[in-house]
Order: structure tokens, then sequence, then C-alpha cells
């Protein structure tokens, strides 16, 4: 579910069909990856980064949120003025810092899937197949982060500069409870 958040504020504005596939991939990929790891690393490590794995989570989160909402601000509402900013930024030679893409794809990825690193823990601890689990994690989360990004681009058709605030806004409230969970 927390990738399905990430991903609906995410495609609030990055909806296009490359975005979609590279934040399913991703969300999907680390959400199968990490529970291995987690069940590799064994439970010795398991107190120390669940008390520092909700820090960092809510970091990364709080960050893009907190950008999200700055250039929502700054920008134009709508999808005319979203023809003009591009027209704008490619005049000026300067592209818009696409989350879907690099490092931020990364850590949106990662931050989403320390829980699952967890759980492989727990996994490792109860002598479960963790293949199996983890293949299944990786699916349904990809599959969430598809439907995720769709409803953030509908929800950004529909309601314009107001989705794309509301967007960073849950990122923050994500991080915020990350802190406290």
């Amino acid at each position: 579910m927390d990738a399905m958040s990430v991903c609906m504020a995410v495609g609030v504005r990055w909806h296009g069909p490359r975005q979609k596939f590279r934040l399913a991939w991703h969300m999907g990929l680390f959400q199968f990856l990490m529970p291995i790891l987690g069940w590799l690393a064994g439970q010795r490590l398991a107190a120390v980064l669940a008390s520092a794995g909700s820090y960092l989570a809510a970091a990364v989160l709080g960050l893009i949120g907190a950008k999200m909402l700055y250039e929502a601000l700054r920008s134009n509402p709508g999808a005319v003025a979203e023809k003009a900013e591009h027209a704008a930024e490619y005049q000026l030679h300067v592209k818009p810092k696409d989350p879907t893409r690099g490092w931020s794809l990364a850590a949106l990825a990662l931050a989403t899937s320390i829980d699952a690193l967890l759980a492989g823990f727990s996994l490792g601890l109860k002598g479960a197949h963790i293949w199996q689990a983890s293949i299944i994690i990786g699916l349904v989360a990809g599959l969430m982060a598809l439907v995720g990004v769709t409803a953030g681009q509908q929800i950004g058709r529909a309601l314009g500069k107001p989705a794309e605030l509301v967007g960073g806004a849950i990122l923050i409230v994500l991080a915020v409870i990350f802190i406290w969970l």
C-alpha cells in the first residue's frame, strides 16, 4: 500500500507509459529483493534496521514530497500550463526532474520497501520459503504501483495543480507516519 500511495502521488504529474513501467517495475523489484536480503542478513541486524529504517524512509519521502509541493506551487495550473512549462524548460535547456528516473526512483523504491526487508527477517526466523513469498510480494507491489500511478494520473487530470499539492502532501504525511510507526 505504501508503494501504491507513493506512485499515486508521483503519478499526478509523471504518468507516461515509460514512467508507469519504471515505477511498477522498480517498486515490484525492490519489494521482491528486500525480503530476500532481509532473510539473508539474519536477525542480528533486524533491530538496528528496524529503528533506522523508518527514519530513512521518512526522510526520503519527506524530501521528495517537499520538492513536489515546491514545484507545484511554482508552476501554473492545468494541462495548458504543463505544455507552457515544458516549452519554457526546453528553451532554457532545463529538464524538469522526473522522480521516475535515476536516484530519485531508487530512493522511492527503497523507502517503500524497508518494511519488506524486515518481513524477510521474520520469514527467515520462521523458516519460510523465501522465494515464493518474495515473488508474491514483488508481483503484488508492482501491480499496486501501476494502479497507484494510474489513479494519480486520473486525479491529476481531474484536479490539476491542487492534485500536485495533495500528492506532495501525501508523501510528507507518509514520512511522518513512517517516523511514528
